[in-house]
């Protein structure tokens, strides 16, 4: 290696298709809108992991055989683009706790609901939901939280009871939509 004269790569003509094909579909994935924009920051670098990834196992292979290289062929590109996949599978899995954990929690008390884990009747108390211990939803304000935001969805009403002749303090109930479960 010279540092007047540096080596420079290129994508050999396949593995220049693969590289605008998932580049495009990195594009969109960045430009959707759907991301948390910690997890799209993330993902911008990726434009330049994937070709930097395929060139260095392309020059790792090449320094093993004692070989000099310019182009970088297709088998190192799907190899970059592999190895960004699987590290956008940990990203995602690293940020989805900062992304939105009472999106996640909404997600999978809806999930429950569905299973009848929870209101095999139609209805549960705010109680029996926090009762439960479900993360995210393990005290009586943050179960009161993804309630609320089921309820803004559609997927639940507000069916609770007031006091009878004795008193007492009204019943934080809700009604499952028949709907999801129809």
């Amino acid at each position: 290696m010279d540092a007047e004269a540096p080596l420079r790569l290129r994508f050999a003509p396949g593995a220049q298709e693969l590289f605008i094909a998932w580049l495009t579909e990195l594009e969109a994935k960045i430009r959707g809108g759907d991301l948390h924009p910690a997890l799209t920051a993330h993902l911008s670098k990726y434009r330049s992991l994937m070709p930097t990834l395929a060139g260095l196992c392309a020059l790792a292979d090449a320094a093993a055989l004692g070989r000099n290289i310019e182009l970088v062929e297709l088998p190192y590109a799907q190899l970059g683009a592999a190895w960004c996949e699987y590290l956008e599978s940990h990203a995602r899995r690293v940020y989805s706790c900062i992304a939105s954990p009472q999106v996640k929690a909404m997600r999978d008390l809806g999930d429950k609901i569905r299973q009848r884990k929870l209101g095999a009747d139609g209805f549960f108390t705010l109680r029996d939901l926090y009762l439960k211990g479900w993360s995210g939803m393990d005290s009586p304000e943050s179960a009161k939280v993804i309630v609320t935001m089921l309820e803004e969805a559609g997927w639940v009403r507000d069916a609770s009871r007031r006091p009878g002749i004795t008193g007492g303090r009204p019943s934080l109930r809700y009604q499952i939509s028949p709907r999801l479960w129809g």
